[in-house]
């Protein structure tokens, strides 16, 4: 059974599994205040929640991958359609995240600058920021159910691919060609219906 625990910021209730709250130092002492835990997988599973909060019409991605010597959270929105959304709510999103960011890419130097943090929810309680690469997207995940939609509609519709436009039949060929499964395709079939 996987537990979780609740907390609120900015106003609002987010829940993660409890392996993201630490109530013991490296020696197994108690602490005497618990630190949230924000890696990679905890700030998508909270931007994920965020934007279905926030912006209940939007479709909402959110991976999250590690490599040596980092990490990193890719956000996707998007309409059920495809279609990109507003920059405001790209603007608002990717500010939310930020604070579990903990630093920036230095390109005039070639390094990786930490920035020291102090987040903490509304009760107070301290936030790690422990994501070093953020990025939020202004088009659906390639091979979601959005995408896939989007791709079929521009492909029988407009001539924005190279080849022109396609027949429905042709376009279903290309779509499995470019990653979309059945299922995603057999779902966006029905939506555009």
């Amino acid at each position: 059974m996987n537990k979780k625990f609740k907390f609120q910021l900015n106003g609002m209730t987010f829940e993660l599994p409890t392996k993201h709250i630490q109530t013991e130092n490296w020696a197994g002492e108690k602490l005497k205040n618990p630190i949230i835990r924000m890696n990679q997988t905890a700030t998508a599973n909270v931007m994920k929640q965020y934007v279905k909060k926030m912006y209940p019409k939007v479709v909402v991605s959110a991976t999250s991958s590690s490599f040596s010597m980092g990490n990193s959270v890719d956000i996707y929105l998007s309409d059920e359609m495809g279609n990109g959304v507003d920059k405001n709510i790209v603007e608002n999103v990717n500010n939310f995240g930020r604070q579990f960011v903990y630093g920036y890419f230095d390109g005039m130097t070639d390094m990786y600058e930490h920035v020291s943090k102090e987040n903490q929810t509304d009760s107070g309680t301290q936030i790690d920021a422990g994501v070093k690469f953020l990025s939020v997207n202004n088009r659906a995940k390639h091979g979601s159910l959005p995408d896939v939609v989007r791709m079929l509609v521009q492909m029988t519709t407009t001539e924005n691919y190279n080849f022109g436009k396609l027949s429905i039949t042709e376009a279903i060929k290309k779509a499995k060609y470019f990653g979309a499964s059945e299922l995603n395709i057999n779902k966006a079939l029905k939506l555009m219906a």
